[in-house]
């Protein structure tokens, strides 16, 4: 571990970059996975008319629960 001050600065700088870096990339590929998520989602809905129905069942009860 470096003890002068310009190598302490540059370090932590080295660092933040690398972190927000990560939580960029980490963001960027929630995003993209819950967009598959939701296609996946979407397409099993539109090829299986028994997941359409269950799915309405579904929301209807939580409505019904809340209304």
């Amino acid at each position: 571990m470096p003890s002068d001050l310009m190598s302490l600065i540059i370090l932590a700088a080295v660092a933040a970059a690398v972190l927000w870096l990560v939580f960029f990339v980490a963001r960027k590929l929630f995003g993209f996975a819950l967009l598959v998520a939701i296609a996946v989602g979407a397409w099993m809905i539109w090829n299986d008319p028994a997941v359409l129905q269950r799915w309405f069942e579904a929301v209807m009860d939580v409505v019904n629960t809340y209304v």
